[in-house]
């Protein structure tokens, strides 16, 4: 992935950490300094500087808690991250969109003086469908007919996501293993679910295309309990993709950064977490941690690399094995200007070709142009292997049949192959199979000892979101701050009950 230029100089500020080595933005510590030694430490050490867990270290130092965040890669931000492009403009490269129900992340935008523009929405989107492509006005999926889909199938799309809502609309959404025929919901694939439910090959390709584009799985591994779920913690309605950042999403990790200072150590992969009575030692390759307490803020499978001493409980150890990250490649074609608005298109797109999705991610003045596009389950793992010019070729031709050969000649093409990043493994979140949730699902949060769990997979709302990533990270922090009988009220922290 990219480094984006600001974080390739060092940056020093904030509170000194007791005459700890390493500043935020350090140069990597030789892989073969001792690790016999233990580092002066902390009251609490945070695993990963995406966004969970940077919102966990704010969080604890803003009240007033000594606080480390050890981070593996040489940058912040997890699947938070940005690259400037032609013209001033900025593109993110991970995540990018935020709803008006997102609480946190909006509080932490304006209270980073990050300002938010509305996603361009005017003209119509794209249906790429059966070798066919249509333009329709509002929603996806259609409830107006279209050419090359019979009239029947438009409306049995909407009878079969109405089943789809009024099914998720019955779950237990905390505890969605307590909902009634549990089992019975995580024994299906939303592919088997589908195949009962309907006929109309259409009405599958628009369930099937919500659940590639929400979580980033294949339909036919994941769970209908797991996609129930994610729907009822996250709604369409809610509107989660109303809002784009000016300057990007990716600068807000970059700004917490800041604010932390030499808190953050790069470069520094946790590879053991030894817990005893009086407290918990993390071992990296440039040094030995001792802390109080751990809040552990990356992707599930990531922790479940880590050794731990005593070892997890079997049902966590084994609920990481089976969770997976999702599979997505997102493209960024940049333009001088965003030339399909003169055509009455929006840039959104929907189609069963390889790019599953696209949107306009041009700031409002249209200049520059940005179309992003999403490749999702199998075919990102298909597209990833294949040559550099052929992936991009692939990924442009698709673009010209959605909105015009134009998209052919972009001023600036970047990829960004989220299954091909060593410290996150793919992209959007992780995604669950069968039996995951009504085996595991109990383990998922549950503290084990000192080591608390953050990341948006952890959230209670808005799990694969940076609402929820903020989520996470808070209610880890303010967990601990109370468990540790911290001397501020817990009504001055804002403590969860």
């Amino acid at each position: 992935m990219s480094e984006h230029p600001v974080l390739s100089a060092p940056i020093t500020g904030g509170a000194a950490m007791n005459g700890r080595r390493g500043t935020a933005y350090i140069e990597p510590v030789s892989s073969s300094a001792s690790t016999g030694d233990v580092e002066p430490s902390a009251d609490v050490i945070v695993v990963g500087a995406g966004l969970s867990g940077l919102c966990a270290a704010r969080e604890l130092v803003r009240n007033g808690v000594d606080t480390l965040v050890l981070e593996a890669r040489n940058r912040v931000g997890g699947r938070m991250v940005r690259q400037p492009v032609i013209g001033g403009g900025w593109v993110d490269l991970g995540g990018q969109w935020i709803g008006p129900t997102h609480s946190n992340i909006l509080a932490l935008a304006d209270s980073l003086h990050i300002n938010r523009f509305d996603s361009y929405q005017a003209g119509r989107s794209v249906i790429g469908y059966s070798n066919t492509v249509s333009t329709i006005t509002g929603c996806f999926p259609p409830a107006e007919p279209l050419p090359s889909i019979p009239t029947g199938d438009i409306a049995e799309v909407s009878r079969i996501w109405g089943e789809f809502r009024q099914l998720a609309a019955t779950l237990d959404v905390q505890q969605p293993w307590l909902t009634p025929r549990a089992s019975t919901l995580d024994s299906q694939t939303v592919t088997s679910w589908l195949d009962n439910a309907t006929s109309s090959k259409f009405a599958r390709f628009c369930i099937r295309h919500w659940v590639l584009n929400q979580e980033g799985g294949d339909p036919s591994a994941v769970s209908l309990l797991f996609a129930l779920t994610c729907y009822a913690k996250a709604p369409e309605e809610d509107l989660p993709e109303h809002w784009l950042f000016e300057g990007a999403a990716g600068q807000i990790p970059e700004r917490i950064a800041r604010e932390l200072g030499n808190r953050i150590l790069l470069q520094q992969p946790v590879h053991r977490i030894e817990q005893d009575d009086p407290g918990v030692t993390l071992i990296t390759n440039g040094g030995q941690y001792r802390t109080s307490y751990v809040i552990v803020a990356t992707p599930p499978h990531l922790a479940g690399a880590i050794d731990y001493d005593p070892p997890l409980p079997a049902d966590r150890t084994q609920f990481t094995q089976r969770a997976p990250m999702g599979s997505t490649v997102k493209c960024a074609a940049i333009y001088q200007r965003a030339w399909w608005r003169a055509r009455d298109l929006n840039g959104s797109s929907m189609s069963d070709r390889t790019v599953l999705a696209t949107a306009d991610s041009s700031p409002p003045s249209g200049e520059p142009g940005i179309l992003t596009a999403f490749i999702t389950g199998p075919p990102a793992i298909s597209l990833a292997n294949k040559p550099e010019n052929l992936r991009k070729d692939t990924v442009l031709a698709d673009l010209a049949a959605y909105f015009g050969d134009e998209a052919l000649d972009p001023v600036q093409y970047i990829e960004t192959n989220w299954p091909g990043e060593k410290w996150t493994g793919g992209a959007y979140n992780a995604v669950l199979a069968p039996s995951t949730l009504t085996t595991y699902g109990p383990s998922m949060t549950r503290p084990v000892g000192r080591i608390y769990w953050a990341g948006t997979e952890m959230a209670q709302q808005w799990t694969g979101y940076f609402e929820g990533a903020v989520q996470a990270g808070q209610f880890a922090a303010r967990t601990i701050l109370r468990t540790s009988g911290s001397t501020l009220p817990c009504d001055q922290r804002g403590c969860e009950t």
